[in-house]
């Protein structure tokens, strides 16, 4: 079965994308989101609320909440803010940051193809997956695609790149672009590649095997709209992806701050650590970033020091992770935190938010910083090929695309609202 199709896509005009796209809902806190949606109309994020982004007391009314996203994307149709196309097309989509951190002028180019994947179950070897989800909000986003109508935010896929398809992806860049923009940092390039070209891309991705880097929540709800759906084999059973060459993708860590309920002081909770691995002084921030796996950085007291992990307690791929390594023989043992996913004395920080920004969390919080070497591509297919699912926050993966940048429209591919929906449900 073929894995990559093209689409009648829809993509920003230029004049749009600064009023329009945003980052990914979840790069926001519900206050920042409110402040953005307050001051520009045109937001994205009028598209993507939640329930979080409304009062307190509407904030079950999903009807209510579905339908006030369904107006916002409207709106955006009406203002003439995309570019249509009308044939089946596939995009290039190259994204670009800068990395001062690695030197002056240091930046990182990834340039994935914006397409169509087959939904697929957790079974199914074809899409895998390396992380758990969490029903709810699988069941909100499913309800939000059927509502809307429409998906915007991409699953991000990888898979083991090859160098015929790179160079046909290269020379595919050399065209003019559709778009391109800097915005919030990143720097955006789109391409649209149809015909002979796109048959050419959908041929050399082939059947090779592709993992998720992000959005494992996106794709489980694409699984149970297409579940509910009257027309299962229709548009719900492909979703927009986007897919990256493993080469090309930059993983960052997800840092660590825990509480300790305990209420040991700084002496005591050293010695409890000595006896897990050794621990030594740093004398500041930036020695806190560790060069090799199987060490991380603490932050406790105020003061910075490394901590060495003990051996890994098994050896599938997941126990060889840093991340599991630090729950089997620290969060779990010393600090009674089982459930990382839930456990409210555990919170994370995403690299990009900088140690800084960790030190100060820490500080408000008495909280015992970790800083986390980074999970590899490599660690994270092996994990997926042997059907293992990560710790919550193993990775972060950067940079994301944007939302709004791109539309999929699921009326212009010939349904209706009603087709989206099992038979007999009005949708009301």
């Amino acid at each position: 079965m073929t894995l990559l199709r093209p689409f009648p896509g829809l993509v920003i005009r230029p004049e749009w994308t600064d009023r329009v796209t945003t980052g990914p809902y979840d790069a926001y806190s519900s206050a920042e989101r409110a402040a953005i949606a307050a001051v520009n109309q045109f937001s994205f994020l009028h598209v993507t609320r939640s329930q979080e982004d409304v009062a307190p007391e509407r904030r079950y009314d999903i009807e209510g909440l579905l339908n006030g996203c369904s107006a916002a994307m409207q709106q955006l149709y009406e203002v003439d803010a995309y570019v249509t196309h009308d044939e089946p097309t596939l995009f290039l989509y190259r994204l670009e940051i800068d990395r001062p951190s690695k030197g002056p002028g240091a930046s990182h180019v990834q340039t994935g193809i914006m397409g169509l994947v087959p939904v697929t179950e957790e079974s199914d070897p074809r899409i895998l997956r390396h992380e758990a989800v969490r029903p709810g909000r699988t069941d909100l986003l499913a309800m939000h695609l059927t509502t809307v109508g429409a998906s915007s935010s991409p699953v991000s896929l990888t898979f083991r790149g090859s160098g015929d398809l790179a160079a046909e992806i290269a020379r595919l860049c050399q065209a003019a672009p559709e778009l391109e923009s800097d915005d919030d940092g990143i720097r955006q390039t789109v391409w649209s590649i149809t015909g002979s070209d796109a048959d050419n891309l959908v041929e050399l991705i082939g059947d090779r095997t592709l993992y998720v880097a992000d959005g494992h929540h996106r794709l489980a709800a694409a699984a149970t709209a297409r579940s509910r759906s009257a027309d299962p084999d229709g548009p719900l059973g492909w979703t927009q992806a986007v897919l990256f060459p493993d080469f090309e993708m930059l993983v960052l860590p997800f840092h660590r701050i825990v509480v300790d309920q305990s209420d040991r002081t700084t002496s005591e909770l050293l010695e409890a650590l000595s006896t897990v691995g050794s621990v030594e002084p740093l004398p500041d921030t930036d020695s806190a970033r560790p060069s090799v796996p199987g060490v991380i950085g603490l932050y406790l007291g105020g003061s910075w020091y490394s901590l060495t992990l003990p051996e890994a307690s098994g050896r599938r791929p997941v126990d060889l992770l840093d991340v599991s390594r630090l729950q089997d023989s620290v969060l779990t043992p010393l600090f009674g935190i089982a459930d990382v996913a839930s456990d409210p004395n555990i919170t994370y920080v995403p690299d990009p938010l900088g140690l800084d920004t960790l030190v100060e969390r820490c500080d408000d919080r008495s909280g015992i910083g970790f800083v986390m070497y980074p999970t590899s591509v490599d660690e994270l297919m092996a994990v997926a090929d042997a059907d293992e699912r990560m710790p919550p926050k193993s990775s972060y993966f950067e940079p994301k695309p944007r939302s709004g940048v791109f539309v999929r429209r699921l009326a212009r591919e010939g349904h209706n609202r009603s087709d989206l929906l099992p038979e007999g449900d009005t949708g009301r």
